[in-house]
């Protein structure tokens, strides 16, 4: 994991590597434009149309990520847990393309969207950080269509509980199930009475234990099998 050489604090910017390759210097000037924030559980990061003023990095928490249609449908896109980025779909446009409103608490740290493109312009092995980073946001995006359009019922269900893992800091030993079932079955494509069948044979084969608000992984390998990822070892 890159360390920030400021010493202030943690960053979650610096721990996502965005800024590895930089000297001492650079990456300090480029801390200072950072900003931490905190978020209450349905509080709003920004809206779907809004100027696109900052861009963050989940730090901690879940955020719920929305687009809507003007007559009020809306469609759940996915889940930002640590590590995540939000709003950088936006570094060259003026409005966000969705919602993200947070589910639990949230911390995130945030910079100016022109501060971003100013780190970006000064600094290409920043750039090159950046879009590696929304590489793998594009990955997982692709994923999920692939999901909706391919797997099985119990295959999504599998993959929407992976996931809710952190990409960044201490694998959680319990995970925070944000969703309600309706919500959970909207985002997969699937009826409220198949997520609650597939969730209670998850539970009574032990591959996962919890409640309807929380979850824990008991068997990571098997649900990955179950989920289509093959067969590796959960994240240290």
């Amino acid at each position: 994991m890159y360390s920030c050489p400021c010493q202030i604090d943690e960053c979650v910017l610096c721990e996502a590597q965005l800024f590895s390759g930089l000297s001492s210097k650079q990456v300090c000037e480029v801390r200072g434009m950072l900003t931490k924030h905190h978020y209450e559980p349905r509080q709003t990061l920004f809206r779907e149309g809004d100027t696109s003023a900052r861009l963050y990095v989940v730090r901690s928490g879940q955020v719920k990520l929305t687009t809507s249609l003007p007559d009020g449908r809306e469609q759940i896109l996915r889940l930002g847990v640590a590590g995540h980025l939000l709003g950088f779909e936006a570094v060259e446009d003026e409005v966000y393309p969705y919602t993200a409103e947070a589910v639990t608490s949230v911390q995130t740290c945030g910079i100016l969207h022109k501060d971003m493109l100013q780190a970006i312009e000064q600094h290409p092995k920043v750039s090159l950080r950046v879009i590696h980073s929304l590489n793998q946001e594009l990955e997982q995006s692709l994923g999920m269509i692939r999901d909706l359009g391919l797997k099985s019922a119990p295959e999504k269900v599998a993959s929407f509980i992976l996931s809710l893992v952190p990409t960044r800091g201490a694998p959680l030993r319990e995970l925070n199930l944000p969703l309600s079932r309706l919500e959970m079955a909207a985002m997969l494509g699937l009826t409220e009475e198949t997520v609650s069948r597939v969730m209670a044979e998850l539970r009574r084969e032990a591959v996962i234990e919890g409640s309807r608000r929380h979850v824990e992984i008991l068997d990571h390998n098997r649900l990955q099998n179950m989920a289509g990822s093959g067969s590796v070892q959960p994240p240290q």
